[in-house]
C-alpha cells in the first residue's frame, strides 16, 4: 500500500510538474508568436513598395533571390536594395517560425489536456499518505512528506536542466555547421555582385544555401532552447544571456546582406554565428554548474530522509 501511494504521489508530481512546464512554454510561445506577427509587418510593407512578388520569391535559392531583387531593383539606391534584399530574407524565415511556432502551441495545448487533473490526484493521494504517517508519528510524518516532496522537485527540475543542456548542445552543432559552410564559401575570396568570380561558384557549390537552411533550422532550435529554459528554477541566473536567441536569423540576414554590398569576405553573417554560439556556450556552462548543484541538493535530501527514517 505504502508503495502503490509513493508511486502514485511521484507520478503526480512529475504530471504537476510537466504541467506548469507546458503552462510557461506556452506564455513564452505565445509572446513569440506575437512578437513574430509584429516584426512581420513592416518587412511585408518594405516588399510591397519594392512590389516584390512574395510567392515567386519563396520558391527561389539564397542566390537566386540575391539575383531577382536586386535585378528588379536596379535603379533603386544602394540602401533601398539592402533593406529590400534583408527584408525578403527575415520574412521568409519569420513564416516559418510563425508556422513552426503554431504548431508547437497546438501539441503542447494537446497535451496540457493529459495532466489538467493531476493536481487533484497528488491533493488525494497525499491526503492518503499523510494520514498514514500521522497514526505512526506526526512530527516524523510530516518530516518525511515534506522532504519526499523536495526529493521530486529537485529530480523534475534536474530532468528539465539535462533536457536544456542536450537542446543546447545540439544548438552548438548546427552553429557549427553554418559556420563550417560560410568558411567554405569564404575560402573563394572575395565576392563579386555583377557575375563571376565567387557568385559563379557559390551558384555551382550552394554553399550560402547550404548555411541559409542550416540557419532556419538553427533558429528553430534556439527558440526551443529558449522555450525550455522558461522555468524560474532554470533561469534564474541566465535569463539575461537569451534574450536575442529569438532575432538570430535577423542577425544573420542583416550581416549577409551588408557582406554583400561591402563585396567583403563573408565576415559580419559569420561573426553573428559566432557571436550567439559564444552565448549559448556561456548557458550551457551556467546549466552544467546548476545541474551539479542540484544533483548535490538530491544527494542531501535523500541523507536526510535515510536518517529520518532508519535514525
Amino acid at each position: 500500500m505504502h508503495d502503490q501511494i509513493n508511486e502514485g504521489l511521484k507520478k503526480a508530481q512529475e504530471g504537476i510538474y510537466r504541467l506548469e512546464k507546458i503552462k510557461s512554454m506556452l506564455k513564452e510561445l505565445e509572446e513569440e508568436k506575437q512578437s513574430l506577427e509584429q516584426r512581420m509587418y513592416p518587412l511585408e510593407t518594405i516588399l510591397k513598395k519594392e512590389d516584390l512578388d512574395v510567392e515567386k520569391l519563396e520558391r527561389k535559392s539564397l542566390t537566386q533571390i540575391f539575383h531577382s531583387v536586386l535585378g528588379n531593383l536596379e535603379k533603386q539606391l544602394e540602401k533601398e536594395k539592402s533593406e529590400a534584399l534583408a527584408a525578403r530574407l527575415k520574412y521568409h524565415q519569420a513564416v516559418k517560425d510563425l508556422e513552426n511556432i503554431k504548431d508547437e502551441i497546438s501539441k503542447l495545448s494537446s497535451e496540457k489536456m493529459k495532466y489538467i487533473d493531476y493536481p487533484t490526484k497528488y491533493d488525494l493521494l497525499y491526503a492518503q499518505k499523510k494520514d498514514m504517517l500521522i497514526k505512526t508519528d506526526l512530527d516524523k510524518g510530516e518530516k518525511i512528506l515534506d522532504l519526499t516532496k523536495k526529493i521530486n522537485d529537485a529530480e523534475n527540475n534536474l530532468t528539465e536542466i539535462e533536457e536544456a543542456i542536450r537542446v543546447g548542445k545540439d544548438v552548438i552543432s548546427h552553429l557549427e555547421n553554418i559556420s563550417g559552410s560560410l568558411e567554405s564559401a569564404e575560402n573563394w575570396g572575395l565576392w563579386d555582385m555583377f557575375g563571376g568570380g565567387l557568385l559563379t561558384d557559390l551558384a555551382k557549390h550552394s554553399h550560402l544555401d547550404d548555411a541559409k537552411d542550416k540557419v532556419e533550422k538553427t533558429q528553430e532550435l534556439l527558440r526551443k532552447f529558449k522555450t525550455e529554459l522558461t522555468d524560474v528554477k532554470i533561469t534564474e541566473d541566465i535569463n539575461i544571456h537569451i534574450d536575442g536567441f529569438s532575432k538570430f536569423a535577423d542577425f544573420f540576414f542583416d550581416g549577409l546582406v551588408s557582406d554583400w554590398f561591402m563585396q567583403s569576405k563573408i565576415q559580419n553573417s559569420h561573426k553573428s554565428v559566432l557571436n550567439v554560439s559564444r552565448q549559448v556556450q556561456d548557458v550551457i556552462d551556467r546549466l552544467y554548474r546548476l545541474e551539479e548543484q542540484e544533483v548535490l541538493t538530491i544527494e542531501r535530501l535523500q541523507q536526510e530522509l535515510e536518517h529520518l527514517i532508519t535514525p
